[in-house]
């Protein structure tokens, strides 16, 4: 697969086989993540790999319970509700993930700006989830846990992060139980602007 085929067939999985991963697969996803540009590559990122599924099955309470809060009278319909039942799914089977790796931001290497911050993780993200295409293997980004209202500081606790650490985001990493097509997505003319809106 070209790099190319893989932005362009890319798409969240939230369904996941059970079968192991490799560690050598993981490293191999993790070093594609470390070869992403970062402000100043200052290189500020910290990655937590869950395997253990009696670690996962602890995480999943501060996060769905966090979640179902948010979602609570939510008046949704067609898609996003099918998108949102998904989500909530994939929380409830958070210990069944072969694996979630936690994607976090040390605080003392990294600027103070809340933008450069996250434009220092993100592009590390998106290449972990690319490679993770690339090695056949299906992943979901979410920023479930990665907030106060999303379940961050119990997160913390459970894993033993350290108060100058911020999780960004998760992403959950498997085998995918079934194949989709490539996501649609609007032509760029749509929001492409040239020398001026």
């Amino acid at each position: 697969m070209t790099g190319l085929e893989a932005i362009n067939s890319l798409r969240s999985v939230r369904q996941f086989k059970t079968d192991p991963i490799p560690r050598n697969t993981i490293e191999t996803i993790l070093a594609a993540g470390s070869k992403a540009a970062s402000g100043s590559n200052t290189q500020p990122w910290e990655f937590i790999i869950i395997e253990d599924p009696e670690v996962k099955a602890k995480l999943v309470k501060p996060m769905l319970d966090k979640w179902l809060a948010r979602i609570s009278g939510s008046k949704m319909s067609g898609r996003m509700k099918e998108v949102y039942d998904e989500a909530t799914e994939m929380l409830r089977n958070t210990a069944k993930v072969p694996a979630i790796i936690y994607c976090c931001l040390d605080l003392n290497r990294i600027g103070t700006g809340e933008e450069v911050r996250y434009a220092s993780i993100y592009p590390a993200v998106q290449n972990m989830l690319l490679a993770a295409h690339c090695l056949e293997l299906g992943t979901c980004l979410t920023i479930h846990g990665s907030t106060p209202t999303r379940g961050e500081p119990e997160v913390k606790k459970i894993l033993g992060i350290p108060e100058h650490i911020k999780i960004a985001c998760l992403v959950y990493l498997g085998y995918p139980l079934r194949r989709r097509k490539p996501p649609r997505r609007k032509p760029i003319e749509n929001f492409t602007h040239y020398n001026r809106w």
